[in-house]
């Protein structure tokens, strides 16, 4: 399906954000290119969220309201969300967040350049409190967006080796339905109610989306006590940490017998998947080096007169340094 035809999703999950949740919506519907849905999703409000968004935009026949009875956390709200929406591509948004008035333009040019682009994260520009102090892009940024554009590739063996992030908190994600359909509902394990963001991400890289991403902050990041104490509480409780930890690896096994992958025999290809990677840091040179030399097997396709590591590395050595030129020559 061409870009120009894919339907838009905007999924916002709220529980008591009154103070923050209109921000977030009419920073949705102030897009140039306006989203073709905007689901609202609150997760049983105490706070009077439900009344603002009902008074607010309950006749707006652009924004979809539902109301869980029951908090089931954000996950849960998100998946509400995505079973009741109809577009082809889901874009994210925490209620305390805001989009810049580009950033669905921006992506959709990005999705329409990279046809083989099927999760897309921007950056994300942080702010204290108020909207006012977002640091947006500059507008010649905006139009260059090309050069702030990469291709990150593939992404699997990355994340079930070494459970690394590839994308942004919720609310710089989006999608493309089909791989998020494989991912949600994520009911298989009991536990998994708060950070969607997580399953999101980490799903669509083992599920092998390819996967771009924005440098531009072309979302606000709100920064506020209430999701500091939340990210605060969780991060200092132990238990907690443990048992978060002990869920996703959980949700990988789940994940891997549902794609039936034998990650020994995956993580051979760590090499060709570290070269789908456009501009990778030497980081992630050093991260791939180390999941190849600790899988005992032979890298596939190694040629018959050259050690099979020695070979990997070779690989991993060349895209490296000609990408690294040809972003020194700004070359494509």
């Amino acid at each position: 399906m061409m870009i120009r035809n894919m339907k838009t999703t905007c999924l916002i999950n709220s529980f008591n954000y009154k103070d923050y949740v209109g921000e977030a919506i009419e920073s949705a519907l102030s897009q140039i290119h306006p989203f073709d849905e905007i689901i609202v999703v609150d997760d049983a409000s105490t706070d009077g969220s439900i009344e603002i968004l009902q008074e607010g935009y309950g006749q707006n026949s652009n924004v979809k309201i539902i109301v869980h009875e029951q908090n089931q956390g954000q996950l849960g709200a998100t998946t509400t969300g995505f079973l009741q929406s109809t577009g082809d591509i889901i874009f994210f948004l925490d209620a305390d967040d805001i989009y810049h008035p580009q950033y669905l333009e921006t992506a959709l040019n990005v999705y329409r350049d990279n046809p083989t682009c099927e999760f897309l994260s921007s950056h994300m520009g942080a702010f204290r409190f108020t909207k006012d102090n977002y640091q947006e892009p500059s507008q010649e940024q905006i139009s260059r967006y090309k050069e702030y554009t990469q291709n990150r590739g593939y992404s699997l063996i990355l994340t079930v080796e070494e459970h690394i992030f590839v994308g942004s908190p919720t609310s710089g994600n989006s999608i493309l339905r089909n791989y998020l359909s494989k991912i949600l509902p994520c009911n298989c394990i009991d536990g998994y109610r708060m950070y969607s963001d997580n399953c999101v991400v980490f799903g669509s890289s083992i599920f092998g989306a390819r996967k771009f991403s924005i440098n531009l902050p072309l979302v606000g990041y709100r920064r506020h006590d209430k999701n500091e104490t939340n990210y605060n509480i969780f991060y200092l409780d132990r238990f907690k940490y443990y048992q978060n930890q002990v869920t996703t690896i959980r949700l990988f096994a789940f994940w891997r017998q549902k794609m039936n992958l034998d990650i020994s025999q995956i993580s051979r290809l760590a090499p060709y998947e570290f070269k789908t990677i456009d501009y990778p840091t030497w980081e992630l040179f050093f991260i791939y080096l180390k999941i190849m030399l600790r899988n005992p097997s032979s890298v596939p396709f190694t040629p018959q007169w050259q050690l099979s590591k020695l070979h990997g590395l070779g690989m991993m050595l060349k895209h490296m340094l000609t990408r690294r030129k040809r972003s020194n020559l700004g070359l494509k």
